[in-house]
């Protein structure tokens, strides 16, 4: 049965390198959260063309659950509790069960592999279906973040300049996220490496630990040159790096006293309170569930290893089976390599509720020209708009980085530009003016990473890629969203 859709479509987010294993599993999930607050038959899908794929929504269809979920988040805690209960224990019983999914196995029949996948698959939904819940209440329209600024808006006034910091410093979480972990063991590497005492053993070690944080969908994960390189980076006096550990080890502390005082300052009530806490804890979860589901896809990499050899495909041939053909392809090994080649070319998963079609080849003709002719933006754009992740306000010129290979352009003080950023980016925004990204909600990696370091972030702008290029000259007004091109 065709699904129908409006032939209006929003993109929510867009990347390179990515095929249809993993990422439409997330979408997949995003149908289950809204089904889980009573939201049965929104329509989104997946595009992937060229080697790059989108996050895509008919209006509404992300926003309507989002709406129901903050409302819930108002009304009491129990929402919130139950989202960090499923998050605490399910995300490891997740882990555990992509562990059984990685190593050798060819010596497991079909019969038993898909037992493994099917105990995988369900665990990752049902985890997802709350952790998601973020993505719900913040992708499409920022509904969470709009109301914790309309509540400080309200305290303060509207048009208050310290809105923005108010808004930065109540909405970041003070839990420790496993990429300041990262970054902390780090530092303490650099600290032996300056004294001489840094082995291949440390190096090794680190990236046993670690690794995984580079994976994003597809991998590669972080390799020794990837280390060598961060270490590079880092601050060349021992002291410096001593100084850097010790406010990374004191700021979570910090954090939360700022917080503490400044609700009270704000004379914020229960609701309020309970509403901004929600936003913190959101933006906790989805970013440590995100970079533990790369642990996951790593984990994972030999099962699809297996599952091409089985089927005598590429690895992104085998990366563009859906679910509902992993019985055929664990049990009859006949999946075509043709089809999947004409995914590659151009597919789109199509959503109707937690129900999907894989369109491609003359199926997808019609759908694909439907996203061109909405995702159409005019290149002549002059003034662009997004959210505060971080204020400030900087002039600069674009460098667009979205991949390691970008890394050598970017220069200090450049204005980073990105689809949206993820680990392997973060020496080039450490060197960054200010960071605009096309997608993301404020519990987003560009949005907590910029924060950390404190340079100005503006997010969700949709079209950033798509209308500045390298060399153009822009003013950033991370204050109150806005991107303005400047003559060069």
């Amino acid at each position: 049965m065709s699904i129908q859709y409006q032939k209006k479509w929003l993109e929510l987010a867009h990347d390179k390198n990515a095929y249809l294993y993993p990422t439409m599993l997330y979408w997949w999930c995003a149908q289950y959260a809204a089904k889980k607050v009573g939201v049965e038959d929104g329509i989104i899908g997946c595009w992937y063309k060229d080697n790059s794929f989108s996050y895509l929504t008919n209006e509404g269809s992300l926003a309507v659950p989002g709406r129901k979920i903050l409302e819930r988040l108002e009304q009491n805690d129990i929402l919130l509790k139950k989202i960090e209960l499923v998050n605490k224990k399910e995300v490891p019983m997740m882990l555990e069960a992509a562990e059984k999914l990685s190593g050798d196995l060819s010596a497991l029949s079909g019969q038993e592999l898909r037992a493994r996948w099917q105990d995988w698959l369900k665990k990752f939904i049902s985890m997802m279906t709350y952790s998601v819940m973020a993505t719900a209440a913040e992708m499409e329209i920022p509904l969470l973040s709009n109301r914790v600024e309309q509540i400080i808006s309200r305290k303060l006034g509207k048009g208050n300049e310290k809105i923005g910091e108010y808004f930065q410093l109540l909405s970041s979480s003070p839990r420790e996220t496993v990429i300041l972990r990262e970054e902390k063991a780090l530092l303490k590497l650099r600290l032996k490496q300056l004294r001489y005492e840094l082995s291949k053993k440390d190096v090794a070690d680190h990236l046993k630990k670690y690794a995984w944080i580079g994976y994003g969908y597809n991998g590669p994960a972080w390799g020794v040159k990837d280390i060598r390189q961060r270490l590079s980076l880092l601050p060349a006096k021992k002291v410096t790096v001593t100084e850097l550990l010790a406010v990374k080890g004191k700021s979570a502390n910090r954090l939360s006293k700022k917080q503490e005082n400044m609700e009270q300052e704000l004379g914020l009530n229960v609701q309020e309170k309970r509403v901004i806490h929600a936003l913190r804890t959101l933006g906790f979860w989805k970013f440590e569930r995100k970079f533990l589901n790369q642990k996951a896809h790593l984990l994972m990499d030999d099962f699809i290893q297996e599952l091409a050899k089985r089927n005598h495909l590429s690895r992104v041939q085998a990366s563009m089976i859906s679910p509902k053909e992993m019985k055929d392809a664990l049990l009859k090994n006949n999946i075509s390599a043709e089809l999947m080649n004409e995914r590659i070319r151009e597919s789109v998963v199509l959503f109707k509720g937690t129900d999907y079609q894989v369109l491609s080849g003359n199926n997808v003709k019609r759908i694909s020209q439907d996203i061109s002719r909405s995702l159409c933006v005019d290149p002549k754009i002059k003034v662009l708009y997004g959210n505060t992740a971080y204020p400030g306000l900087v002039k600069g010129v674009v460098k667009r980085i979205d991949e390691v290979l970008d890394l050598p352009k970017m220069k200090k003080g450049d204005i980073l530009v990105s689809t949206s950023t993820n680990p392997q980016v973060v020496p080039a925004m450490q060197k960054a003016g200010a960071i605009i990204t096309d997608s993301g909600g404020i519990t987003c990696h560009a949005a907590i990473v910029a924060r950390e370091l404190k340079v100005p972030c503006v997010i969700g702008t949709k079209v950033a890629t798509r209308v500045l290029k390298d060399g153009d000259l822009v003013e950033v007004d991370a204050n109150r969203g806005i991107i303005k091109k400047l003559n060069k």
